[in-house]
């Protein structure tokens, strides 16, 4: 699977216009300047685009849930998570247009889709600082989570909501600690910290509710 996509977009150009502008006899101290932008920008779209895959990942394994599971209660849950980061889906897609950031969207069934943007010379050499490595990690990310997702297919009744509640559970537990990243590092940006302050409580409650049908279904 290849990633080829480029982080940068609109915002990347408005706000090195503004560095460049304030420096615009220092050709260097721009070019830095822009670097240093890009690399900013580039480092809060992975961010967001982890988000994305969180809440994508999650719809697929409701999703299967439902084709699944004949328990009503595992079957309610997974109506309630689909229709909840369905929502939080179109909230950050929403936050990141507003802010010109491309995030990745996979189809978690077949092959991932590429996206794109455009950037001066300094912010895009910000914006390819680490992309290799966070493309490959992305990938990883998406065949570790299809080939989970196979392996469940398999499975059925009992066996399957316990292993569904489990991932799910699990998931929930590292989108907290994600959420608690980026309310600590994106402090300052007022629409996503708040984006994330909403999302936070609907995690905990997923987790929560997770870890107590997984209780009652037993082992």
């Amino acid at each position: 699977m290849s990633m080829r996509r480029l982080l940068w977009g609109a915002g990347v150009l408005a706000v090195i216009g503004m560095g460049a502008g304030c420096a615009h006899d220092e050709a260097k101290q721009a070019h830095s300047q822009g670097e240093k932008v890009g690399e900013a920008f580039s480092q809060k779209t992975r961010f967001a685009d982890q988000l994305s895959l969180f809440n994508q990942k999650q719809i697929s394994l409701a999703q299967l849930a439902l084709q699944k599971s004949t328990n009503p209660e595992v079957r309610t849950f997974a109506q309630d998570l689909i229709h909840d980061h369905q929502k939080s889906q179109d909230d950050l897609e929403t936050l990141a247009d507003s802010k010109t950031m491309a995030l990745a969207t996979v189809n978690l069934s077949t092959e991932d889709l590429a996206v794109g943007g455009a950037g001066l010379e300094g912010a895009s050499q910000g914006v390819e600082k680490g992309k290799e490595k966070y493309d490959k990690k992305f990938d990883e990310q998406v065949t570790a989570f299809r080939e989970l997702r196979d392996s469940m297919t398999g499975l059925s009744g009992h066996e399957f909501d316990k292993a569904f509640l489990g991932q799910v559970k699990e998931a929930q537990q590292d989108a907290e600690k994600l959420i608690d990243k980026g309310l600590k590092n994106y402090s300052d940006d007022t629409s996503l910290a708040l984006f994330l302050s909403r999302t936070s409580p609907v995690v905990d409650s997923h987790q929560q509710r997770a870890e107590v049908l997984k209780g009652l279904i037993g082992d």
